[in-house]
């Protein structure tokens, strides 16, 4: 184990979820008072995406960080409703907290749409950075909802569908 969500720094916490450890997963989808560090996590990978697309201007820093921030909204929700309706999962607000949490520090590797600047690989990062966020979001799903890997995987898929879809038109219109 790298880093050990144990330590308990946004850090460490932000490394164990990049890192795909199922500890840190594990961990905040038990532990209510890491929601303001899931919120800051979201909050610091919407600026990274604004600052990624600071090609485009203040409009483009301003429609990215709006839509990874309104992205990331989309994709917590949709990944919820999927495994209430499509998986029985039982809808309550601890599930739904544990959720969110977890899914905040799934959402580090967008730490990295920072250089979706570079001119020719700009497109190439962003791409990988989603894929990495899949993995992240399936781990994630599996500790918050006690889902099985298969529906973990789908519902990760169903919420990032939408953010996937923002970040896209908000680096094609700047």
């Amino acid at each position: 184990m790298i880093a050990s969500a144990s330590r308990g720094t946004i850090i460490d916490r932000m490394l164990g979820a990049a890192l795909l450890e199922a500890e840190t997963y594990q961990e905040a989808a038990v532990a209510p008072s890491l929601r303001n560090q899931a919120v800051l996590v979201v909050a610091i990978t919407a600026l990274a995406a604004g600052v990624g697309n600071l090609g485009g201007g203040l409009t483009g820093l301003l429609l990215a960080g709006l839509a990874a921030l309104i992205g990331w909204g989309l994709f917590a929700l949709v990944a919820y409703w999927v495994a209430i309706k499509r998986y029985g999962v039982p809808h309550t607000h601890n599930n739904l907290s544990a959720t969110l949490r977890v899914l905040g520090l799934a959402s580090t590797p967008r730490l990295f749409l920072l250089f979706t600047f570079i001119p020719g690989i700009g497109i190439l990062v962003g791409l990988a950075v989603h894929t990495w966020l899949l993995f992240t979001a399936v781990l994630a799903l599996e500790a918050a909802l006690d889902m099985p890997r298969r529906a973990a995987i789908i519902t990760a898929v169903s919420g990032s569908l939408p953010m996937f879809l923002l970040w896209t038109l908000a680096w094609a219109l700047t």
